[in-house]
């Protein structure tokens, strides 16, 4: 949101962040980057700073190597790195501050690393020790309480604490919903600091702009893409009907001369994805409480239910 005075000139600015792409942090399609942030601080850094952090290359991290895009033709790393920094000390970001959210960075390259392996019948465990230690470090908290926590399921009930272990892939998901928490956070707490910097308190207008997702279909697609998705079609909708429906019907009823404007309602797709009581993301809830419930079980009834959906 831009803000302006009574002179019309900007007076300041305030951003607003709403459903970060969070799944980008763990996993990249073929030819996607991870965010640009973790690929120009390993080339930007100093070496006796990339020591400090326990750094190597953005080819041996598994958060950043698996679009095999480490780097990108016309896009020079170093040189956004110097804008990152710059742009830390226009808005007064404090060397404490700015190592702070390296360190953090830096830690959610080190979480992916961390590799897990069966033990027992239900449990299992980290096989690399120094990541967990780097891990630990980073985030100023003991490693080995960040490994138990990954590897273990806490349910309490009526005060008492029960302690259930994970299995491997279940291991894999803590490993990933720790970093996307993490990433989340400090992005937020970020805009939040800029804010403050550059938001003032008094406006006599504002001129606001949304930034949102492109619609994005990748060869293997997540919930959280569905999720990303299905928001994109909300606002669409939104759009859809004050900028084109409700505002022609004014024009209408003012009986202002003028040649409408077609556009593509998409009432239908979000009817497949959210319409009660069988809507996609309604079945998926109805699945999730049923004990026995499978992808397959899951499959089979949005099959039943919207084989002949023309969005389907």
């Amino acid at each position: 949101e831009i803000n302006f005075d009574t002179s019309g000139i900007i007076s300041g600015a305030k951003t607003t962040d709403y459903l970060l792409e969070k799944s980008r942090v763990c996993t990249q399609a073929e030819g996607e980057r991870n965010y640009h942030s973790f690929y120009e601080l390993l080339v930007g850094l100093p070496d006796d700073e990339k020591a400090k952090f326990g750094l190597a290359s953005a080819d041996d991290y598994f958060y950043l190597n698996q679009g095999k895009a480490c780097t990108l033709q016309g896009k020079s790393d170093i040189e956004d790195y110097n804008n990152l920094v710059n742009g830390f000390e226009v808005m007064g970001f404090a060397n404490s501050l700015k190592d702070s959210i390296f360190s953090i960075l830096a830690s959610i390259l080190h979480i992916g690393n961390l590799a897990f392996s069966k033990q027992g019948n239900d449990g299992c465990k980290i096989d690399n020790e120094d990541e967990l230690s780097a891990v630990g470090a980073l985030l100023g908290c003991a490693g080995s309480g960040v490994g138990t926590s990954l590897i273990n399921k806490v349910t309490v009930t009526r005060g008492e604490q029960f302690k259930t272990p994970l299995k491997t892939a279940q291991a894999l998901d803590a490993r990933d919903a720790l970093a996307k928490a993490l990433y989340s956070r400090l992005f937020s707490y970020i805009v939040v600091r800029i804010n403050e910097v550059v938001c003032k308190d008094s406006k006599i207008a504002s001129v606001a702009i949304l930034d949102i997702f492109g619609f994005e279909d990748f060869q293997v697609n997540s919930f959280e893409q569905l999720c990303i998705n299905y928001a994109n079609e909300n606002l669409q909708f939104y759009f859809n009907q004050h900028i084109f429906k409700l505002e022609q019907e004014e024009y209408d009823r003012e009986k202002i001369s003028w040649s409408k404007i077609s556009f593509n309602d998409n009432q239908g797709c979000l009817d497949l994805i959210c319409k009660k009581p069988v809507g996609i993301l309604n079945i998926l809830d109805d699945e999730s409480n049923f004990p026995k419930a499978s992808d397959d079980s899951f499959l089979e009834k949005i099959h039943q239910q919207h084989a002949k959906h023309p969005f389907f």
